[in-house]
């Protein structure tokens, strides 16, 4: 149901209407459940309104994309299961990976109310510096911001000289941006391990630049496909005890 509430609001339809039979009080009930509102036994359902300021989960990918189809999909089965609508928009990859592109495509979720004040945006890598770019300059505020091995927002000398040199070159932050974050975003989580790369002064140097919690999980390197990571239990209990503080 949420997945094809997503396809019309992509697709600009604003409402649904079922039709159920008065006797069917079981699919009454479920499409009830589900935001549609009673109308002698046509239920409908304005989707943009229902959206307007509904807690949400968002799961904003790497340069690669791997991050949808490992722990980003485990969030979105386990959420879903507690009828929390959980978001993983698809930005161009590699090399046709931009902070245009992706902004353009966040805009759409920000500009329906979808990505709103109370959502928990969770980036991994590169899409930490596009997010943080972005925040500062559309003046969003989310619930909560979780960034998971944010080293891309910096530049810092590299040995490699393929596509990921220009991509990260356009996507560092300034120090405008991490004030941004900093002096209005409340709740904030710095997830990250040990690296192929050490980048453990860089992570400390984002945990200050933002004033985010400091979470060093071991063994989970870049949380990546390459690494085989599907699951991050310790990331899913946060969200929950960011859901439970809010009730």
């Amino acid at each position: 149901m949420n997945e094809f509430k997503q396809y019309c609001i992509q697709n600009n339809i604003e409402e649904l209407k079922v039709t159920a039979s008065a006797k069917n009080s079981n699919a009454i009930m479920f499409y009830k459940k589900n935001g549609f509102n009673e109308f002698e036994i046509t239920l409908k359902q304005n989707l943009i309104k229902a959206n307007l300021n509904k807690t949400n989960i968002f799961v904003l990918h790497s340069l690669n994309g791997d991050t949808i189809n490992i722990w980003g999909k485990d969030i979105k089965e386990t959420f879903n299961e507690q009828n929390i609508e959980v978001i993983l928009p698809k930005f161009p990859i590699r090399a046709d990976s931009s902070y245009d592109k992706f902004k353009s495509i966040l805009e759409e979720y920000f500009s329906k109310g979808i990505l709103n004040n109370n959502s928990i945006v969770i980036c991994h890598s590169i899409g930490n510096a596009y997010f943080i770019r972005f925040c500062k300059e559309m003046s969003y505020i989310p619930k909560a911001y979780i960034a998971v091995a944010p080293g891309a927002v910096y530049n810092v000398p590299s040995k490699r000289n393929d596509y990921i040199v220009k991509v990260k070159e356009q996507a560092y932050c300034k120090k405008e941006h991490f004030d941004f974050i900093r002096n209005n975003l409340k709740i904030k989580y710095c997830l990250y391990s040990d690296e192929d790369e050490p980048k453990e002064e860089m992570f400390n140097r984002f945990i200050e630049d933002t004033n985010s919690i400091d979470m060093y999980l071991k063994y989970y390197n870049h949380f990546d496909g390459y690494h085989r990571i599907y699951k991050i239990p310790e990331l899913n209990e946060l969200i929950n005890k960011i859901l439970k503080e809010e009730k």
